[in-house]
Order: structure tokens, then C-alpha cells, then sequence
């Protein structure tokens, strides 16, 4: 039996909840500092998480509430981001600096099944077309390198 695609929106913001509950647990904030050279403070890892967080589960209810095709894009594009793509940067962190990144069980056991998930579930229930699919994981994978250049690695001197 396969859930339903607005059925497992409401599992996005949970399963983001509890990726960063075990980065926390885990030491996320002090292994970006060692494998990036510029500390992460506690607030900044929480306060950013909690923000993106809050964004996921405004993004759940404006696609619950409306079932737009906008709001589905826009929402998968997020999801994409934190969900799918995070869990690539996990994956190439291991191979990158040959350690065990915290967030990959998380990432593997949640984000990956998830994502594979929902994107079945929107397209069997057409809810956009594969090629807005494609292009809401391709802005999603931008998002996520933005984010992990800027709020990571300091690409922008910040």
C-alpha cells in the first residue's frame, strides 16, 4: 500500500526534525567547524535549522491547504534541498574527509526513502509534470549547495 502524496507532506517537517536532533546529538555543529575550518555556534546550527524547519511546515500547509501546482514545486524544491540533497552532502563528506559524517543515518534511513517516496506519489497522482519534478529537485540541489557554501564553508567571506 503506498500513502498518498498529501498524506506524506505531513512527514517532511518530522523527518527534518529528526535529522537535526541527530546532528545535535552527534556533534554536527563541532564536525563542520573541524572539516571546514570556521566554527559553527550552537545558536547558528539551531536557530537556522529551526528556521528552515518552520519553512518546511509552511510550505506542508500551504500544499495541503491549497493543492497548487505552485506550492507543490515550491514545497518539493525545499524538501529536495533539506531532505535529498543534504543527504548527498553527507554521502560526499564521508568520501571527501573520509569520516563518518552525523546526519547520514538520519539522511539514509529517512531522507532517501522519503524522497523517493513522495516523488513517486506526485507523479502517480499528478500532482505536477515529470519535468517540474526534475527541475524543483534541480532548484532544490542549488538551494543546498548555497546553503553548505555560505553557511558551512564561508564562501561568501560571511
Amino acid at each position: 500500500m503506498t500513502l498518498s502524496f498529501y498524506r506524506l507532506i505531513w512527514l517532511l517537517p518530522i523527518a527534518f526534525l529528526m535529522h537535526v536532533a541527530e546532528e545535535y546529538l552527534t556533534g554536527y555543529p563541532a564536525y563542520a567547524g573541524q572539516v571546514s575550518g570556521y566554527p559553527m555556534e550552537l545558536s547558528i546550527f539551531l536557530g537556522s535549522n529551526l528556521a528552515f524547519i518552520v519553512i518546511m511546515a509552511l510550505l506542508v500547509q500551504w500544499t495541503a491547504k491549497t493543492q497548487q501546482p505552485a506550492a507543490v514545486f515550491w514545497m518539493l524544491a525545499w524538501a529536495a534541498a533539506h531532505l535529498f540533497w543534504n543527504l548527498i552532502y553527507h554521502l560526499a563528506s564521508v568520501v571527501a574527509y573520509d569520516r563518518h559524517s552525523p546526519g547520514l543515518v538520519t539522511g539514509t534511513l529517512l531522507y532517501l526513502p522519503l524522497s523517493l517516496a513522495l516523488w513517486q506519489a506526485a507523479l502517480a497522482e499528478k500532482q505536477l509534470r515529470c519535468t517540474s519534478l526534475v527541475a524543483s529537485i534541480a532548484l532544490g540541489g542549488l538551494l543546498m549547495g548555497f546553503i553548505a557554501a555560505v553557511g558551512i564553508y564561508h564562501a561568501s567571506g560571511i
